[in-house]
């Protein structure tokens, strides 16, 4: 039996549909739902261990950070995608006159944490797409002496458009210009080198390509934009304390260059036993080997539904395209509702496209099912 075969039967909705919607959300494996289950019935058999829970989030930040090419003092937990990018955009000093710029491509979670800052002067540029589509070049027209920040998606929700985060990493290095990245659509499928690229923070929930529960993410940031974040909210936490001798209570913080400063009271335990039990899967069916296997399919997808006739909006490059693949259909409702009775799970995005996104549970006879189903899509 191969690796793909051993990890699709981790996940028992393939027995009976083609899940074709991580983009939207992995199905959980038993396997997780089973870490999380075990969390909570040590809790109601009175075997809770905070030290151990810590010890074992602490083991995961280390998993966590090699699987994105980082560093584990500098991975925090967060609730999810959004409340990473916050994390940033309010603990940064913004002076009146700065700006920051985002693609007019992005989810409202990369989106709005930004155009928040509007009410704090900071001027919040909109790079326009063609298509769908943006190069850096296109990001990078809208760069001057005052732009602090630049935020994008690694892999846009809609289309599945891959940006070049080496390159933009490179050119704000240079420029001394933060790169924040919306990691979610990547993490997990294709393999990040989030220091080698030079970005500076890399958010992402754990409830799409990597396999986890929802309600739990992660936040990495770069030793300068951590030493530059002032957390809006604080509490105890692995490095932050409260020393209570004196008249004056005094807030301390052990170690400035860890990013548990950034977050706040208690993590969320369970969702890490999840996750942790997520990412057994993912390294026993090794990155390096889901990364070319996810998009193969695509790329069988994509190659295929073109053959029909079909509309892909998703990029062909294969430098562009990722585990997603885009259809504009004259009536996106009904297509998915037709998915849907020939066991095909997909999703409609807010541009009315029906989106089809595999993952490493995929194989080629989902691809073929896919196929079968769309035909009757194909305009």
């Amino acid at each position: 039996m191969s690796w793909q075969d051993e990890f699709r039967q981790l996940f028992p909705i393939t027995r009976d549909k083609a899940y074709a919607n991580i983009a939207y959300t992995s199905p959980l494996s038993p396997k997780v739902a089973d870490a999380v289950a075990a969390f909570f019935d040590g809790i109601t058999h009175a075997r809770s261990d905070k030290p151990q829970w810590l010890r074992d989030a602490d083991a995961l930040r280390v998993r966590l950070a090699r699987l994105i090419g980082g560093e584990a003092r500098r991975l925090a937990f967060t609730k999810n995608t959004t409340e990473g990018l916050n994390t940033v955009a309010q603990g940064l000093a913004w002076q009146d006159g700065d700006n920051l710029i985002v693609d007019d491509q992005e989810h409202p979670t990369n989106a709005l944490p930004w155009l928040n800052l509007r009410r704090r002067g900071v001027q919040v540029r909109v790079a326009q797409a063609q298509s769908h589509r943006y190069t850096v070049d296109d990001l990078w027209q809208h760069v001057d002496a005052r732009t602090r920040l630049i935020a994008v998606s690694w892999v846009q929700y809609g289309t599945g458009l891959r940006t070049d985060i080496a390159e933009l990493g490179r050119r704000c290095a240079e420029r001394g210009i933060w790169l924040v990245v919306d990691g979610i659509q990547g993490a997990g499928l294709l393999r990040a080198h989030v220091d080698e690229w030079r970005v500076d923070a890399f958010a992402c929930g754990a409830h799409k390509g990597l396999l986890g529960p929802l309600g739990v993410g992660l936040l990495h940031v770069s030793p300068k934009l951590l030493d530059a974040l002032d957390p809006l909210y604080i509490g105890p936490s692995g490095v932050t304390t409260l020393d209570k001798t004196g008249l004056q209570w005094q807030v301390g913080v052990t170690d400035a260059g860890d990013a548990r400063r950034l977050e706040t009271g208690n993590l969320n335990y369970p969702g890490i036993a999840g996750w942790a039990g997520a990412l057994d899967l993912i390294e026993g069916a090794q990155p390096e080997r889901i990364e070319p296997w996810v998009l193969e399919l695509s790329q069988a997808l994509s190659e295929g539904l073109r053959a029909l006739g079909a509309h892909v909006v998703s990029p062909p490059d294969a430098a562009l395209r990722s585990t997603t693949t885009a259809l504009r259909v004259a009536d996106p409702a009904a297509a998915l509702a037709h998915l849907s009775q020939a066991g095909v799970v997909a999703s409609v995005v807010e541009y009315g496209y029906v989106r089809l996104s595999v993952g490493a549970y995929n194989n080629h006879a989902d691809v073929e099912r896919i196929l079968r189903a769309a035909r009757a899509l194909a305009v």
